[in-house]
């Protein structure tokens, strides 16, 4: 397995909602993520199936044992998905990844 941490946590894509612009969508304009994935939240607005509520894991979330997580749609995934980041622009670590982390461990502790 790579060292890269998100392949052992994926803990971002198990309790986020990941809603983002309808256009993203395959067969909306110039989007590439695949329809069957996502589930429509207003006019303009949809989602990752799984995490209508937060809480949930993402449907294109996959685990095995010898890989980790990792997206099945990595190369399509929405730009929520683009833009979070472990590591922050000024080298500091996200603290919403820190907090996710911190969660899944206390959740492992009890």
């Amino acid at each position: 397995m790579t060292s890269n941490p998100c392949f052992e946590c994926g803990q971002c894509c198990q309790h986020f909602r990941v809603s983002f612009y309808h256009g993203e969508i395959e067969g909306n304009g110039t989007g590439i993520v695949p329809a069957e994935l996502t589930t429509k939240i207003t006019a303009h607005l949809a989602c990752m199936k799984g995490t209508e509520k937060g809480g949930a894991p993402c449907t294109a979330l996959r685990h095995t044992k010898e890989d980790g997580y990792r997206c099945s749609i990595y190369e399509h995934r929405p730009s929520p998905c683009r833009e979070f980041n472990i590591i922050n622009d000024d080298g500091s670590l996200n603290v919403d990844c820190q907090r996710l982390q911190e969660v899944a461990k206390q959740k492992r502790l009890n």
